[in-house]
């Protein structure tokens, strides 16, 4: 089922969709030429007056297909199609595929126009960096010789003054070291009367007075305790002796 109607601006065509379109359908639009081609819908129109191809357009939709054919001239349209017999209607059609293929032809010229544009441009875009790029390393490499000359220069300068400065230095020092030279006299060290005879070696007898004994506090916990044994005991010959236990007293 298939829909038409006019306004001063355009056309609008609306084809109805028995099923799901699962292709993209050959939609061809030219001056004085409509076809829609979506299987088993085929629908060939020829225009009485032009449109702008151009400006025109369709979509799809879930259950139909709106076609748009913007007019080049604003108006109403008395006859929206032309009537054409058979041998008519096929010359017209060898003429729309001469048209066609002419068409696809310079569209294809034109798109591979763009990407030779493009791509010419991609070309220049990059030979212009790598351009800019050398300069910059160029420029870099300048200056850093530069700087390095100013650095060797800096430091020439500053090594003169030093080098004068250090031996201003030393002559003062030993100008210094001459004059306390002569102003301090010599004197010479003798040793003793005393430390000039060498030692003879021999034996040191060494005896104690009495026996070294330091006595300190006892504790609380060790008072009531007695010391079975000493060394002074072992000393004097003492056997030890010791404190009786309960049991051997209980004996007694």
């Amino acid at each position: 089922m298939v829909q038409i109607s006019q306004t001063e601006e355009d056309i609008k065509i609306s084809i109805e969709l028995n099923r799901l379109v699962t292709r993209k359908p050959d939609v061809v639009l030219l001056p004085q030429y409509l076809k829609f081609n979506s299987p088993p819908i085929f629908f060939e129109r020829h225009l009485a007056q032009e449109i702008d191809e151009m400006a025109s357009f369709c979509r799809i939709f879930k259950h139909e297909a709106r076609i748009v054919l913007v007019k080049k001239q604003p108006g109403i349209w008395p006859e929206l199609f032309q009537k054409l017999d058979k041998e008519a209607l096929m010359q017209k059609r060898l003429e729309i595929a001469d048209l066609i293929v002419e068409r696809n032809k310079k569209r294809d010229e034109m798109a591979l126009e763009r990407y030779e544009n493009k791509r010419r441009a991609e070309i220049t875009k990059e030979v212009k960096r790598e351009g800019d790029m050398k300069d910059r390393v160029k420029k870099f490499q300048e200056s850093s010789c530069q700087e390095a000359l100013m650095v060797g220069v800096r430091k020439e300068t500053h090594a003169k003054p030093n080098n004068s400065t250090h031996s201003n230095n030393n002559s003062n020092k030993e100008q210094l070291a001459t004059n306390m030279r002569q102003a301090t006299p010599v004197v010479r060290y003798q040793p003793p009367l005393a430390m000039t005879a060498v030692r003879g070696n021999g034996r040191i007898s060494v005896s104690f007075s009495s026996q070294h004994k330091m006595n300190t506090p006892k504790r609380e916990s060790q008072e009531g305790i007695q010391m079975p044994f000493t060394i002074q005991d072992r000393l004097n010959g003492n056997p030890p002796t010791r404190e009786k236990t309960p049991m051997e007293r209980l004996d007694e």
